[in-house]
């Protein structure tokens, strides 16, 4: 058995009838024993469908009791868990199953109704679909516990191999850098498949004990009222989160229980911050990590002030800053040595760049302040972050050029308000399509978060003396198209 499903059968042992997930919306609560009892159902389902030790487990249910009950019986069976977003179209689901072999991808209800009609009902929210294709275990996959889906350098993704040894470490660095307890609850307004949300919420509460509050999806008008309801401590949560607070302040104010506030998965604003806390006397504490590296740096200290960090690094955790080409002076590129290190990539039997030195090579960049916290300065890779969702630019620019009448695409960053950045796209040809035709085009093939929101057409793509395309004229056509009140033609 997987040494995390080992410790959550001494959990529920010990304390069967302690609550662990709070459904806010259905007004019922599972305890340690009744998860323990779901998690023995689903493994019979699961091998009735054949599954066995080394196989690969999709799993795009959403933040639903199941989706956990599922994970703890592909451990069990020392199979390997895919978190992947519930939203994310059947053609991207099915290139992922295909592309790393899973064996049963697992479905919400409505998914199934849309896309997977053959598939076999697990209970009243989750389905499984049996895949015919799947390749047998091998030396590199078998026994680990998660992989967690990530853009890839060549712009597919990839899939990060996480050991039930690494989620255990960097679930104790986590749970000791934060003060999360077994006596708190935390909100999950956050999605269960990101890397985030599985170290932060799931794993401390199925090795520790600590309940979550659970919703489909983040619900800004219901969370003050469920953190009040169930006495919630902590929240987890990303930038744009926190800034709709501030510019919607809840009419019964903030809730006096929920008083630590996390905030990762794309760069916290030091003005986010500071509004507020000025708003409701709270502050907002940067959290840093990566798949490949579980969690890197969190921000402790309950003091405002105006130098934008992520904190120390955490417990059992190594930060080096390594000289590299294109960084500025006084910064380097950062390097992570920990027992939460993953072991590579699936289908890279070979060392990496980035798994290298005996530890991981970001793609960030930054420098240590005097008091020893990290201060991040930007990004050496090309990746998008769209609120804590790292998109490639090239695998929106494959489904963009398969669109007919486009000859050739460009996908850009432009900054958002909300989301820090957001995906914009220039794209050649196209005459007679609208900015709507891609967008709806991109929905069927894309995740939501990967759709560009601005689309920017023009007969030719820009080009540089030497031939190669020009990244400032795109950047200056995509912000005359903003400025012009987004036509989409220039």
């Amino acid at each position: 058995m997987n040494a995390i499903a080992e410790r959550f059968a001494r959990l529920a042992r010990e304390d069967p009838g302690r609550p662990l997930i709070h459904l806010a919306s259905s007004h019922r609560t599972l305890n340690a024993s009744s998860l323990w009892d779901a998690h023995l159902a689903h493994g019979l389902h699961l091998a009735s469908l054949g599954v066995r030790s080394g196989d690969i487990v999709l799993i795009a249910s959403g933040n639903r009791a199941s989706t956990v009950a599922l994970m703890l019986a592909t451990w069990a069976m020392d199979a390997a868990v895919m978190p992947v977003d519930a939203g994310t179209p059947r053609p991207e689901i099915d290139d992922l199953a295909a592309r790393f072999h899973a064996s049963v991808i697992a479905v919400s209800a409505e998914a199934v109704a849309q896309h997977y009609p053959d598939a076999h009902a697990l209970d009243d929210q989750l389905s499984l679909v049996r895949r015919e294709d799947s390749a047998p275990p091998s030396d590199q996959t078998r026994g680990a516990a998660v992989f967690k889906v990530t853009s890839g350098s060549t712009a597919l993704p990839k899939a990060v191999i996480v050991p039930d040894a690494q989620i255990l470490a960097d679930t104790d660095h986590i749970v000791e850098a934060m003060g999360i307890r077994p006596v708190d609850t935390q909100v999950a307004a956050i999605p269960l498949s990101h890397a985030y949300g599985f170290g932060n919420l799931i794993m401390p509460m199925l090795l520790n004990g600590t309940p979550i509050v659970l919703r489909e999806s983040f619900v800004p008008q219901h969370l003050p009222a469920d953190a009040r309801r169930f006495g919630a401590r902590i929240f987890h949560g990303v930038p744009f989160m926190f800034q709709y607070f501030v510019a919607n302040p809840p009419a019964e104010g903030w809730p006096a229980c929920l008083q630590w506030l996390i905030s990762a998965g794309a760069p916290l604003e030091s003005e986010t911050v500071n509004a507020f806390h000025r708003a409701f006397g709270v502050k907002i504490h940067s959290f840093y990590g990566t798949s490949e590296a579980g969690g890197i740096c969190f921000d402790r200290s309950d003091e405002i002030d105006r130098t934008p960090t992520v904190g120390w690094p955490l417990p059992g955790v190594t930060v080096r800053l390594l000289p590299g080409d294109g960084i500025p002076d006084g910064c380097g590129q950062i390097h992570i040595r920990s027992s939460a290190v993953a072991r590579g990539y699936v289908g890279e039997t070979d060392s990496t760049d980035a798994f290298t030195d005996g530890g991981f090579l970001t793609g960030d960049y930054g420098s240590f302040l005097p008091d020893g916290r990290l201060a991040l300065a930007g990004r050496i890779s090309a990746f998008i972050n769209v609120a804590g969702r790292k998109v490639h630019p090239g695998d929106v620019e494959r489904v963009l050029q398969s669109i007919d009448g486009i000859t050739e695409a460009r996908v850009i960053v432009a900054a958002d308000a909300v989301r820090g950045e957001q995906i914009a796209a220039v794209l050649a040809g196209g005459r007679g399509l609208s900015q709507t035709d891609v967008r709806r085009y991109c929905a069927s093939r894309l995740a939501p978060y990967k759709i560009p929101r601005i689309v920017v057409f023009v007969d030719a793509m820009p080009l540089t003396a030497r031939g190669k395309t020009d990244h400032r004229a795109l950047e200056a056509l995509v912000a005359a198209h903003r400025l012009a009140g987004g036509s989409g033609v220039l």
